[in-house]
């Protein structure tokens, strides 16, 4: 025990146990409080250039900035880059060299075409750790289809982002060929993040036993929803929930939600006495199941529906807690209708190499400049609207940036 430190982490809300960290880890805690966060610039400084020098003539940062400010006014690709440049030239100078002036349109689609996404995700992925604490934080995991950047062979791109409950930020992506595939890359994302303490929630799709060991390895916990894919466990975690006999013995939390002409009540029903599953020990950290049953009354037809949703989770039992782990997962949701609605990702035909990948990832980013600033009041579409009138508050977000 000579290399580990006893460490206790009992302001963590899911997990008050004492646990052990390694050494190396609790250097990382006390380097992130005591380093300056990065920048975006930092950041965009750090992604590599594929270029060989004497094609550097528009610098890799210089292209990935004006990106940036493109799409918070509005552009939405390659063409939208080099039209919101040229107008905006003489303000862009206000923070850019641009010694060159601005790329064209074909320039700005190869470079961004070929640039590897694994490494700009890496760059992004090391700014927003050095800003964000995850620990005791929700991190939700999902995949979203780019429907119109079908690629040669007919494929739909989806993209796994990982999502933060508490700082609305998203800390992470990666690309899967089609939506089927999200199984295999959710692990590929999992192996980017920094994840120790925060609890993880995926959908269905990520009920795999791949997956939360992963989890467990990064050092978190997990709330994954049950479904059809794994139908005898679900078949019979829904018997053992549902059944009256036990149901009464099992932990509870309620909430109620009145708006948008509907009342919503949630309860959570959450046990540890799982014994009798037989295949507990093959999923690891399976330490409660969980039953959340949504009861919805509609103001308007006077209608009541019910659903009941089933859940596995590495927490101790507290279904407090884990029914706002649960609500906390459509925080992605939202950021993908957001992907959709302001940024009008669902129509982009953006499809050659890595473009589709890197552009999404460009969103991601305008996103993520938008949640930190805190000069404008409102949502994104509002602050995308004063900011592209405002070439004062315009400024201020990007030397902020």
């Amino acid at each position: 025990m000579a290399h580990m430190i006893y460490y206790s982490i009992s302001f963590v809300k899911w997990e008050k146990e004492e646990i052990f960290m390694d050494v190396s880890t609790l250097e990382r805690h006390a380097l992130a409080m005591l380093r300056k966060p990065l920048t975006l610039k930092d950041a965009l400084l750090e992604v590599s250039d594929f270029r060989i020098d004497r094609r550097k003539k528009y610098p890799l940062y210089e292209m990935l900035m004006t990106a940036v400010c493109a799409m918070v006014a509005g552009a939405k690709g390659p063409t939208d880059f080099e039209r919101f440049g040229r107008l905006k030239l003489r303000f862009l100078k206000k923070f850019l060299p641009l010694r060159n002036g601005i790329p064209s349109h074909d320039t700005f689609r190869r470079v961004l075409g070929k640039l590897d996404p694994k490494r700009f995700n890496a760059a992004t992925v090391k700014w927003l750790e050095s800003i964000a604490d995850v620990t005791g934080d929700v991190i939700s995991i999902d995949g979203k289809l780019l429907r119109r950047a079908l690629t040669t062979d007919c494929k739909t791109p989806c993209i796994v982002s990982a999502h933060s409950h508490r700082t609305r930020l998203v800390i992470g992506q990666v690309k899967a060929d089609e939506k089927s595939n999200e199984i295999t890359a959710i692990p590929n994302l999992l192996d980017v993040l920094y994840l120790k303490g925060a609890i993880v929630t995926i959908d269905a799709a990520g009920c795999q036993k791949k997956i939360v060991r992963k989890i467990l390895k990064r050092g978190a916990g997990y709330v994954i929803s049950l479904k059809g894919n794994q139908s005898t466990m679900h078949d019979e975690i829904r018997a053992f929930m549902q059944d009256p006999a036990f149901k009464a013995r099992f932990k509870k939390a309620k909430t109620v939600d009145n708006g948008h002409g509907r009342v919503e009540t949630r309860t959570c029903w959450q046990t540890d006495d799982i014994d009798w599953f037989e295949d507990k020990d093959k999923w690891a950290g399976l330490r409660s199941v969980c039953m959340v049953e949504s009861v919805v009354y509609d103001k308007s037809t006077g209608k009541t529906t019910s659903e009941a949703r089933f859940f596995i989770s590495s927490l101790p039992v507290d279904p407090k807690r884990a029914l706002e782990a649960i609500r906390a997962h459509w925080g992605v949701e939202a950021m993908h209708w957001i992907l959709d609605m302001d940024f009008d990702e669902d129509r982009s035909r953006a499809r050659r190499e890595d473009l589709a990948e890197n552009l999404a990832m460009l969103r991601h980013v305008v996103i993520n400049v938008l949640r930190l600033d805190k000069s404008v009041f409102g949502g994104i579409s509002v602050k995308r609207k004063e900011l592209t009138w405002d070439d004062e508050k315009l400024l201020g977000l990007m030397l902020a940036a």
